[in-house]
């Protein structure tokens, strides 16, 4: 019997080790858990946003009753799911979570089905530990993790699709995408790659425009909205830093990359509770080889352009710089030597990047090796995730 449908094994997974995660883990040992919580709470209440304590009036801070958060400056998209369930079951904490974790389902599942190529690496990149860990919290990491995987999904069918590109239907999808992923912590490295649909007349003018509409919708949404950086003294010095001393603080970017990047391909396999929760070491190169092993024996229709994947490498390197300023602003105090923050988890998003950057265009044409490496990803994954539960039940001993 061929496997030919990733999207539901990923389906049946998700759900059964993600509520085993889920209640595996105690509350708030998901990185930034309680202050995604309070946000959840905010939005389930009805605060759609936090206003700017210099755009208050005087009578609206007489009367503020909240403490501004890491998450303030969030939008609800993000906590529609979570917020939905601790409307309706306020008493119980999981409640939260399991609405985040089956919009992350549903859109993952999504993503694999439509999505014609890369279905496999899809599956295997959204059924990492770390990936079930934060699809299973309060994390707005859950949504947009998986708003990304949707939105990557999308272009690619539309650069591969047989069916010519439609101005009518396509072009409303990708604002809504566009304007979504603005709102979505800026989940918007996909359309990058818009340039490469092929698009008879006027591509590089809806480039332009969807690029203007999602920077448009980020500005309006950040410039009317609390943000977390505002409350840090530190944060317009190292702007200054970055802006005035490129030397000096690109020798700081090279030495975090030096020091932490294998902590960095680690954590995005799974590090988990507050980076505390390690897997054995074997798991982790056991984890890298089965992905590129995934290149070679599973079978693509399609071949991937020389130039899709120069400028595919190209973003990805351009996001994890985005990555380490936003960090060394926000999170690194003035004058230390190393960007501190960098989490594998924040890679998550941009893991489709490399499905192109790495894609072979030599493919196996065995069928019979590809469905042999099938059912040896999905064996590996089940075991995977088996042994990611029993190091959380050894960690936390709640059974």
């Amino acid at each position: 019997m061929k496997l030919n449908h990733p999207e539901i094994f990923f389906a049946i997974f998700a759900f059964v080790f993600g509520i085993l995660i889920m209640f595996l883990t105690p509350f708030n040992e998901v990185p930034d858990e309680l202050t995604h919580y309070v946000r959840a709470k905010e939005v389930s209440l009805g605060k759609l946003y936090n206003k700017p304590p210099e755009k208050m009036t005087q009578e609206e801070l007489k009367n503020s009753t909240y403490k501004f958060h890491g998450a303030s400056g969030y939008s609800p998209v993000m906590y529609t799911a979570s917020a939905l369930g601790i409307k309706t079951f306020p008493d119980n904490v999981h409640a939260g979570r399991i609405c985040n974790l089956l919009i992350w389902i549903l859109l993952i599942t999504a993503a694999i089905r439509i999505t014609p190529v890369f279905k496999w690496l899809f599956m295997f990149a959204a059924l990492l530990p770390m990936s079930i860990f934060e699809g299973m919290s309060y994390s707005a990491d859950s949504f947009s993790n998986a708003f990304a995987f949707l939105f990557f999904a999308y272009i690619f069918k539309l650069i591969y699709q047989e069916k010519e590109f439609s101005y009518k239907k396509d072009i409303p999808l990708l604002c809504l995408f566009g304007i979504t992923g603005a709102l979505s912590k800026g989940v918007i490295l996909p359309l990058f790659l818009v340039p490469f649909i092929p698009i008879k007349k006027n591509k590089y003018l809806i480039f332009l425009f969807l690029i203007s509409i999602t920077l448009f919708t980020s500005y309006l949404w950040s410039s009317s909205n609390y943000l977390a950086t505002q409350s840090l003294t530190y944060t317009e010095l190292n702007k200054y830093f970055v802006l005035h001393c490129p030397v000096s603080f690109s020798i700081i970017l090279i030495n975090t990359i030096k020091y932490f990047w294998i902590e960095w391909v680690m954590s995005t396999i799974g590090i988990l509770g507050y980076f505390n929760i390690r897997l054995d070491n074997a798991i982790y190169y056991l984890t890298i080889i089965l992905y590129f092993c995934i290149f070679i024996f599973i079978k693509e229709k399609y071949k991937i352009k020389s130039s899709l994947k120069i400028f595919a490498s190209f973003v990805f390197l351009l996001y994890i710089l985005m990555t380490c300023i936003l960090l060394y602003i926000m999170a690194t105090p003035f004058g230390w030597e190393k960007i501190v923050g960098i989490q594998g988890r924040y890679f998550l998003p941009a893991l489709p990047l490399l499905f192109i950057i790495f894609g072979q265009n030599i493919n196996n044409n065995n069928d019979k090796y590809s469905e042999m490496f099938k059912r040896i990803t999905i064996t590996y994954i089940f075991l995977l995730l088996c042994y990611t539960c029993f190091i959380l039940k050894q960690t936390y001993q709640l059974i």
